[in-house]
């Protein structure tokens, strides 16, 4: 099935279920398919499924690569348009009050041959006291 929720509502019924969420390659994808309501959905989610002390490993991937996939579909293309989320505002954002993440650090930034794959990699860290 699909990770992001058709609705916000529905995060409501999300229990904590995992120590570790891997989120690798997919933040573009999400966000060129639902927009930046889709990728805050899919954050908001993942911080609900992490138990506490919980981590989000995420690799996003840089804004510049968006543009080559733009006008693949009518609603990609829309939604590139009026993303306002980009990847160097995912840490702010996943450890602001609307999502909830305690801390993060850039753990690595992988050296390949491929520029498009040079991509930062972040652990997100769920506090222990979490009331989310």
């Amino acid at each position: 099935g699909n990770y992001v929720l058709d609705r916000d509502e529905l995060l409501e019924a999300q229990k904590p279920e995992y120590d570790v969420i891997l989120c690798l390659s997919v933040t573009k994808w999400v966000q060129l398919n639902w927009g930046d309501e889709g990728l805050k959905r899919l954050f908001k989610r993942i911080y609900r499924h992490l138990r506490p002390g919980g981590v989000l490993v995420l690799e996003p991937q840089a804004w510049s690569s968006y543009k080559k996939r733009k006008n693949l579909t009518e609603t990609i293309s829309r939604h590139y348009h009026w993303i306002k989320l980009k990847p160097d505002q995912f840490p702010s954002y996943l450890t602001s009050d609307e999502v909830g993440f305690s801390s993060y650090e850039l753990v690595a930034m992988p050296r390949n041959t491929s520029k498009g794959f040079q991509r930062p990699v972040y652990l997100f860290h769920k506090g222990h006291s979490g009331a989310h």
